[in-house]
């Protein structure tokens, strides 16, 4: 299913999206941009991209690699830990595919 077909006809709140961020204004200044000047349809163009970061997106490659790769090696030790010793119960942990999503929020 592609994005544009899952996202047909959702609505957008751009408040949020169009606050002036620069150095001009306090954090607390609550100025928007004009969603029709160039400043404005570029942050729009920009939370519509995949470069834009939202509570409903994935962690960064980078971290879920590091996150996966920590949990591996972990096992990995466990099993390795049981193999010379029999007697050891080892305690593995199962991997979820949202596990990295949910530490990293």
């Amino acid at each position: 299913m592609s994005r544009t077909y899952r996202r047909r006809g959702e609505r957008h709140e751009y408040r949020w999206v169009l606050r002036d961020r620069s150095d001009a204004t306090h954090w607390w200044a609550h100025a928007l941009l004009d969603r029709h000047s160039r400043e404005g349809r570029r942050a729009i163009a920009r939370f519509h991209s995949d470069a834009e970061i939202t509570i409903r997106s994935s962690a960064p490659r980078w971290y879920r690699r590091e996150f996966d790769h920590r949990l591996r090696t972990m096992n990995d030790r466990q099993l390795r830990r049981w193999l010379v010793d029999p007697a050891y119960d080892p305690v593995m942990q199962i991997r979820h595919r949202h596990d990295a999503n949910w530490s990293w929020w």
